[in-house]
């Protein structure tokens, strides 16, 4: 089931902020350290291996995937 991108969109736009990419890993760890529910960790852990360049991108592709709605 697919969480609200408001639950994920702190991760992703604090992950890019510090880092000028959205990249899995250092999201997820943030998620986890906040206790963030486990649909929103696995939510972002859709990610995978990939590096968006910017958040819309990664929104679109958590989108098309089923993880993320609006």
């Amino acid at each position: 089931m697919a969480v609200k991108w408001s639950a994920v969109a702190p991760y992703i736009e604090n992950g890019f902020a510090a880092g000028g990419q959205v990249m899995r890993a250092p999201i997820v760890d943030a998620a986890e350290d906040d206790g963030a529910a486990d649909a929103v960790v696995d939510a972002l852990d859709g990610l995978g291996s990939r590096v968006f360049n910017s958040v819309d991108d990664a929104k679109t592709f958590l989108v098309s995937q089923g993880l993320v709605e609006e």
